[in-house]
C-alpha cells in the first residue's frame, strides 16, 4: 500500500504509487500520463522533480484496517473528498487512544481497559505507523462548527432583506430596528469568534 503524506499527515493512499502520486497531484489520468512524457527522458527513464508531499510504501500493517480503527479522525468534505487528521510515522508506534477528563483525545501506554468486572471496554491500537493528529481533528471540527453558524448567518440574513427595501412597509422605527438586528448577525463571527459550537452561539433576538 502506498501512502503520501505532507509534514506526516496523511494526504492519500492507494494500492499503487502512480495512482498515489496523482491523486496527491489532484490530476485526472490524462493530466497524469500527459504530466510524465514531459519528466521522460529518451530511455524512458522517469526523473520526478521536486513535491511537496512524500510517497512511502506501507508492507507491514493492515492500512484500511487501522484508518477504521480512527475513523474519527476522518471526514467527508465539502466536495466529497475523503480527509485524514491523521498522522504518519516511519516508525510504528505503540500507544492506545483514549479520552482525558475534557473529553480530548490522548496516548497512554497501557495494553487495555477493563471495567470492575474484568470485561475489556477498549483494545489498544497497538504497532501501529499511524495516530490520530488532534490538533487537525479540532480544526476540522471548528470549521465545521463555523461554516454551519455563517449559513444560517447568512439564510437570516437574506430572510430579513425586505426590512430594507424601499417599499417596505415598516414604520422607520421599524426599520432601525432590523438595520440593528442584521448589523449583529454580520458582526457575529467576530463578536463571538470564540464560541466553538453552532449551539454555543448566542444569536441576536428579532425585532
Amino acid at each position: 500500500m502506498y501512502i503520501s503524506h505532507k509534514s506526516n499527515v496523511l494526504e492519500q493512499i492507494h494500492e499503487t504509487e502512480w495512482n498515489c502520486r496523482r491523486n496527491s497531484k489532484g490530476q485526472t489520468k490524462a493530466e497524469y500520463w500527459a504530466w510524465v512524457e514531459t519528466i521522460t527522458d529518451s530511455d524512458g527513464v522517469v526523473t520526478y522533480p521536486s513535491e511537496d508531499f512524500t510517497i512511502v510504501e506501507c508492507t507491514d500493517e493492515d492500512v484500511y484496517a487501522r484508518l477504521a480503527q480512527l475513523d474519527d479522525y476522518q471526514s467527508i468534505s465539502s466536495d466529497e473528498v475523503l480527509v485524514y487528521n491523521i498522522k504518519w510515522s516511519d516508525s510504528k508506534d505503540t500507544f492506545v487512544m483514549t479520552t482525558d477528563m475534557a473529553g480530548k483525545s490522548v496516548k497512554v501506554v497501557e495494553s487495555e481497559e477493563k471495567d470492575e468486572d474484568g470485561k475489556v471496554t477498549k483494545t489498544n491500537y497497538k504497532m501501529s505507523h499511524f495516530s490520530g493528529d488532534d490538533t487537525a481533528k479540532d480544526k476540522r471540527i471548528l470549521d465545521e462548527e463555523w461554516s454551519q453558524i455563517r449559513a444560517e448567518r447568512d439564510r437570516l440574513l437574506t430572510s430579513s432583506d425586505w426590512t430594507q427595501a424601499n417599499d417596505t412597509p415598516l414604520t422607520d422605527a421599524n426599520v432601525a430596528k432590523w438595520k440593528t438586528y442584521r448589523t449583529s448577525l454580520r458582526d457575529l463571527p467576530s463578536d463571538q469568534s470564540s464560541k466553538t459550537k453552532y449551539s454555543d452561539i448566542t444569536w441576536p433576538t428579532k425585532p
